[in-house]
């Protein structure tokens, strides 16, 4: 029987380890790579071509959403299962959009994550019962995220046009030192600019500006510019 050829995506080590001893029980599947990055990620389905690809959305340099974009657009057989700590309708939707095929929470069981592998391999959508609750309640109403709020909007007109900029390279997973190396001026300045946005978004890490500003629709509408 062929195997089924699986690339992990995942930052955290014990993590991509765990996932691998789960899936050595079950002879059918072949961890034929690792990535700890979006970057990396992309470069090893360029090589690799695997069938199924598990992935993370928070990672450094590249994130997720913008890894499984770039995946379905270099090998459009593999199939992307996305395994993350992240339930909200925004990122849920936003990736399906990207035409993943499988959408868990980091607290599914291990017999999930194979029915997930499986349905894939069927061409059929899978998803955790948690994140299928999110997606319900969004269909039926009876429970939504909150949409931009006027102080989201407000917080986010008090950046200057640099800091959005900033604010959508940081979540696109630039590191400050590739966006210092674009816009051509220092990384202690990139990271004050960094300081002042989180300042004025009342955020205080990487993965917060990331959720911010997917919910307030930047990574599908913005562009990062060369220089200012």
């Amino acid at each position: 029987m062929k195997k089924v050829r699986i690339l992990l995506v995942e930052d955290h080590t014990i993590v991509r380890q765990g996932i691998r001893q789960l899936l050595k029980l079950h002879e059918i599947y072949e961890v034929v790579g690792e990535a700890s990055d979006g970057l990396i990620a992309i470069k090893e389905v360029e090589a690799l071509l695997p069938d199924v690809v598990i992935l993370d959305i928070s990672l450094p340099r590249m994130n997720g959403i913008e890894a499984a974009k770039q995946i379905r657009l270099i090998s459009p057989d593999t199939k992307v299962i996305v395994l993350t700590m992240y339930e909200s309708k925004e990122f849920i939707t936003r990736m399906f959009d990207i035409g993943i095929s499988a959408y868990l929470n980091k607290e599914s069981t291990d017999t999930d994550l194979i029915a997930a592998i499986e349905a894939t391999r069927k061409g059929q959508v899978f998803l955790s019962p948690s994140v299928s609750k999110v997606l319900v309640e969004k269909v039926t109403g009876k429970k939504s995220d909150a949409a931009i709020s006027d102080a989201d909007k407000e917080s986010y007109n008090k950046l200057t046009e640099r800091e959005k900029t900033i604010l959508y390279m940081v979540a696109e997973g630039y590191s400050s030192k590739e966006i210092a190396k674009c816009f051509l001026i220092s990384i202690n300045t990139i990271n004050n600019h960094r300081t002042s946005i989180m300042k004025k978004l009342n955020i205080h890490d990487a993965v917060g500006l990331t959720k911010y500003a997917i919910k307030m629709g930047l990574l599908a509408n913005v562009e990062p510019k060369e220089t200012l």
